[in-house]
């Protein structure tokens, strides 16, 4: 069996350290820095698994340790735009486990990736991002007083954050579901629905989002 390492992009990923091998060694020297994992030998560093690589294992993981690896994160953000099928089935399931998991701030995040995504990537995806996001517990938020109605609200338990109930992932992270209504009438339709009642209930939201609440 070789030992040589499958092929990887290069995303630019080099340990910030100046690493030297000590006079003598012979062999691999493994190195372990927040931008990856690499092999040095002779003088040469191989990546084994960069940070992008590092952060998809956390949230394979669990869902909730995606800001263990900002740097992984930060450069998926920066080149969202050039995000792949696969990218996009990880991010979708990230997402997934983060509203399971109760995880406010890992959906937010996901979402945020998920939006600077280019619209016909997501649409090989419509089913999916469909049966996540025509959810109301998932787009509203509804500020819990003693006053609140709770008749209309969705049957079933609802998340809570503090004073909050729902992710209100439309407050968080409206640029996504912006882009979600050009994906067909349905989700439209979902948007255009949850906009209404976000305004309804005193949710801020972009002007695009209100006159499509209209």
């Amino acid at each position: 069996m070789s030992d040589e390492l499958p092929d990887r992009p290069d995303r630019g990923f080099r340990p910030t350290v100046n690493y030297v091998q000590p006079q003598g060694s012979r062999g691999k020297s493994l190195v372990i820095t927040p931008e990856g994992i690499f092999s040095y030998e002779a003088g040469q560093m191989t990546t084994i698994a960069d940070a992008v690589d590092g952060f998809w294992a956390n949230v394979a993981h669990d869902p909730r340790e995606w800001n263990t690896n900002l740097k992984g994160y930060d450069w998926l953000l920066a080149h969202a735009e050039e995000a792949s099928r696969e990218d996009l089935r990880r991010a979708l399931g990230w997402l997934e486990g983060a509203i399971a998991l109760k995880d406010r701030a890992g959906a937010v995040a996901a979402c945020r990736y998920l939006a600077a995504m280019p619209l016909p990537l997501l649409a090989a995806d419509h089913g999916r991002l469909t049966a996540i996001f025509n959810s109301r517990k998932v787009g509203m938020v509804w500020q819990v007083t003693p006053d609140l109605d709770v008749k209309p609200l969705p049957s079933g338990p609802i998340p809570k954050f503090g004073g909050e109930a729902g992710f209100g992932l439309i407050r968080a992270v409206p640029e996504l579901y912006l882009k979600l209504a050009m994906l067909s009438p349905e989700m439209e339709s979902i948007v255009s629905l949850l906009a209404a009642e976000a305004i309804r209930y005193g949710v801020s939201l972009p002007p695009e989002l209100v006159a499509m609440a209209k």
